[in-house]
Formats: structure tokens, C-alpha cells, sequence
């Protein structure tokens, strides 16, 4: 008998789940003076985007060139807006082992990076959901700063902003 009335309790409470809420929809009457109604329908797509950047770049004696994609996908940004990706070197563009170094080049889409060490290297603007660079890297491997065996190396901080 419990069995029966947990069953029945279960169902109850599932068919009052269900019934549907009237109360801050219209009503249409006989008596209206206008036939009709008018709700609103809504979704609101938040901002979102995917910015992947190359997991590393290494020169070699025989691999003084690397090129390497920087792809931004699946952008929904505010009206007026635009995605920024923003590229920052540690050293300068210096690869680094203690005092020595090892200079290299950047280049976007096959153009000279400006001087400096902050640049935008892509910019995707609202209602565009895609955009790519070619990022080329190149040294000429020059050996007058190397100064000790071992790793010389360089950070790059890749900043998204939207503006």
C-alpha cells in the first residue's frame, strides 16, 4: 500500500510540474478592443571567441625561417566593437642566455613589424566570426652575441582585448 501511494505521490507531483503559468501573458476576450496580443521572444548571445596561438617556434643552423598561424574563431562580439590580439616580446625580440643573445624578426602577413615592442597583430571587428595571420619569424642567426653554450630564448605574450 506505501508502494501505491509514493507512485501516486511521484505522479501527482510531476502532472503539477507541468501545468502552465498564465499570469504574465495577455488576455483576449470577447470584450477586447483589440483581437490580438503580443509577447516577446529573446535570446541574448553573450560575447564569446576562440584566439589560438602557436605553441612554439625554434630556430635551427639549418631553419632560420619559421612561419607559424595565429586563428581567432567562433566571434560574437558587441556592435561597434572589435577583438584585438596584441603581441609583446620579453627581450625585445632577443633570444636571451644571460648577457648573450641572439636577435630575430617578426613579420605579419609577410609586412615588417613596426619598432617597438607592443603590436596589435590582429584585429577581427564585430560581425566578422573569423581572422587570420601569418606570423614569419626570422633570425639570421648572427653568433657575435652568443656568449655561452646552452638555450637562448624569448617569450612571447600573445593580450586579446576588445575595443
Amino acid at each position: 500500500m506505501k508502494k501505491w501511494v509514493f507512485v501516486i505521490l511521484i505522479v501527482f507531483l510531476t502532472l503539477s510540474s507541468l501545468t502552465v503559468s498564465l499570469a504574465s501573458g495577455e488576455t483576449i476576450t470577447q470584450d477586447s478592443k483589440e483581437n490580438s496580443g503580443n509577447i516577446t521572444v529573446d535570446y541574448n548571445a553573450g560575447v564569446t571567441y576562440t584566439v589560438t596561438i602557436p605553441a612554439s617556434v625554434t630556430f635551427s643552423d639549418a631553419e632560420k625561417q619559421v612561419e607559424r598561424s595565429l586563428q581567432v574563431s567562433d566571434v560574437v562580439l558587441d556592435e561597434g566593437t572589435a577583438l584585438n590580439v596584441n603581441l609583446a616580446s620579453r627581450n625585445d625580440f632577443k633570444m636571451m642566455n644571460g648577457d648573450g643573445y641572439i636577435a630575430y624578426r617578426l613579420m605579419i602577413n609577410y609586412n615588417d613589424v613596426p619598432e617597438g615592442n607592443n603590436h596589435i597583430i590582429l584585429t577581427v571587428p564585430a560581425g566578422e566570426s573569423t581572422g587570420w595571420a601569418i606570423l614569419k619569424f626570422a633570425t639570421d642567426l648572427q653568433k657575435d652575441h652568443i656568449l655561452y653554450a646552452g638555450d637562448y630564448t624569448d617569450t612571447l605574450t600573445f593580450t586579446v582585448s576588445i575595443d
